[in-house]
């Protein structure tokens, strides 16, 4: 966390009370959130939502929070400091959100490939997978 606030200051931006729970909250949930469920954990008094918004807008511009898309109207967020990186799922009947650390994430060939042909350098990815949890494909077997 000292780093974060390094880099806020660094850049020329006060390390608040406010960015610092922001960034506490992403690093304790082991899922994306959206700016709503990070406003609802902030402790009183709570800031207004578009000062969150504000804030992880600058953020991910700082590099410290990742933006993911899920296919849901608004984008979640999770860090991007901890050195590591989380694949999510998604149920695509309930919206129930896991993530998963893999043990071995190597997309290296793909990366390859894209430097190869579009030459891009692959620096960080985002993978998500979309199906069906454990809990609705039995409510679906029950019918």
């Amino acid at each position: 966390m000292k780093a974060a606030f390094d880099a806020f200051r660094s850049l020329g931006h006060p390390a608040t009370r406010g960015r610092g729970e922001i960034l506490r909250i992403l690093a304790e949930s082991v899922i994306p959130l959206s700016p709503r469920e990070i406003r609802e954990r902030i402790p009183d008094p709570k800031p207004d939502a578009s000062t969150v918004y504000r804030n992880l807008t600058l953020m991910v511009s700082l590099g410290l929070v990742r933006s993911v898309a899920l296919h849901e109207r608004s984008r979640r967020y999770e860090t991007a400091t901890d050195g590591t990186h989380r694949h999510s799922v998604v149920c695509r009947r309930c919206g129930r959100i896991e993530s998963f650390q893999p043990k071995k994430c190597d997309l290296s060939r793909i990366e390859s490939d894209i430097r190869g042909t579009l030459g891009f350098d692959v620096t960080d990815h985002s993978l998500e997978f979309f199906g069906s949890c454990a809990d609705c494909e039995g409510k679906r077997g029950r019918r």
